[in-house]
């Protein structure tokens, strides 16, 4: 649990038992950061902030759909960053509370988005002012820009799925379609929301957050999740691109192996003719049984009918 107090000064941090009196001041604009939460931190936020029981225990149930709720004396929100884990997106929920005076951020694990704001805010010093509004800028910032790394993948991952289906088209490259396709499916689910939550901000303009002043920086992360929502619509339409072609490829190799296989029926049936004189009754036959060429030279014909087949054939294209 980390608290932060942003004054005219500069930054500077603060210990929990000043809370309350530095809530009631409301001089200064505050940052605390919570992880957990455990149970003191869950007194915390009930004894002291009076936040609501169920906004609480949102902050315990992780994996949520991203919303924000209006209460009283607070907003309450909820957003889901993203991150890499090998090839696949780790989807992980933050939780914000956001007052006149103070912002409240929880999350279960150290958060990557949060120490990412840290450098932000170190990089801008004293050059903004540090209200509520700007640090809630900040966090939703950091968490939209943490979906563009997960897309450069999906896209180089789409390119090699695709060079991949044309040299050779495998199972395993139609697994990783359908893992991607998930991942596709839960971004659209986070990014949608969060469109809608900023839109609200823009255009309904709610108690403790100051549009006004922030409205061109809303804009820009709206416009934001607006590209990320093309890009993965686009990124969906190439995946079913991708799959289509997979089944075209899978459709064509197998029809070149069937066709392989005619012309070898094909080849073998007509010497399993001429062989097949020699297995009948008749009493003569030409070569004669007797002959000493007859075997050699009903073998080179043999040859040459199947050499003569196998050129033809391939003329026409059939392997």
């Amino acid at each position: 649990m980390t608290l932060l107090i942003f004054s005219s000064q500069g930054q500077k941090t603060a210990s929990i038992g000043d809370l309350a009196h530095l809530l009631e001041t409301e001089t200064d604009t505050l940052w605390l950061d919570i992880t957990g939460p455990d149970e003191d931190d869950i007194h915390l936020m009930r004894d002291v902030f009076h936040f609501h029981p169920l906004a609480i225990e949102d902050t315990r149930n992780q994996r949520q759909r991203p919303k924000v709720e209006e209460y009283a004396d607070y907003l309450f929100f909820i957003l889901n960053a993203v991150s890499l884990d090998g090839n696949m997106a780790a989807f992980r929920e933050l939780d914000v509370f956001i007052g006149k005076n103070y912002i409240v951020t929880v999350h279960t694990d150290a958060e990557p988005v949060i120490q990412e704001t840290h450098r932000r805010i170190e990089r801008l010093g004293s050059a903004v002012p540090m209200s509520p509004s700007y640090l809630l800028y900040v966090v939703i910032d950091t968490v939209v820009d943490s979906y563009f790394p997960v897309l450069d993948l999906i896209e180089e991952e789409l390119e090699r799925m695709g060079d991949d289906i044309l040299r050779n088209p495998r199972q395993e490259t139609l697994n990783d379609l359908f893992e991607l396709k998930q991942i596709l499916i839960d971004l659209w689910r986070v990014i949608w929301p969060q469109r809608e939550i900023l839109n609200n901000l823009v255009h309904q303009k709610p108690s403790f957050i100051d549009v006004e002043s922030l409205q061109h920086h809303l804009r820009d992360v709206t416009d934001h999740l607006m590209w990320i929502a093309d890009m993965i619509t686009t990124f969906r339409d190439a995946l079913t691109s991708i799959a289509e072609v997979y089944m075209s490829a899978v459709s064509n190799r197998l029809n070149k192996v069937v066709n392989r296989l005619t012309v070898f029926t094909v080849v073998i049936g007509i010497s399993g003719v001429l062989t097949g004189f020699y297995g009948m009754n008749f009493e003569h036959t030409w070569p004669p049984f007797s002959s000493p060429w007859g075997v050699p030279f009903v073998l080179v014909l043999m040859g040459v009918i199947a050499g003569t087949l196998l050129y033809v054939l391939r003329k026409l294209n059939w392997y």
